[in-house]
């Protein structure tokens, strides 16, 4: 089991689960299609794995506290 989580000011802690990676980026896609418009596939994969670029943005106060990479549960 795979998870995620999403901490934005927009909306709080949101917490994603899925079986495999395949399965937690369509939950993490669904909910950034409507929350995060603005991020592309790419971006949610990079996130997911934890990029250098996510790192640096998830300190930046940009969106300040979001997860730096999926974690196994």
């Amino acid at each position: 089991m795979r998870g995620f989580h999403c901490v934005d000011p927009s909306h709080g802690r949101i917490d994603f689960t899925g079986a495999d990676d395949e399965e937690l980026f369509e939950e993490i896609k669904a909910h950034t299609t409507k929350a995060h418009p603005d991020l592309t596939d790419g971006q949610v994969r990079d996130m997911m794995a934890g990029a250098d670029w996510w790192r640096s943005m998830a300190t930046s106060a940009q969106n300040s506290g979001s997860s730096p990479s999926a974690y196994d549960k």
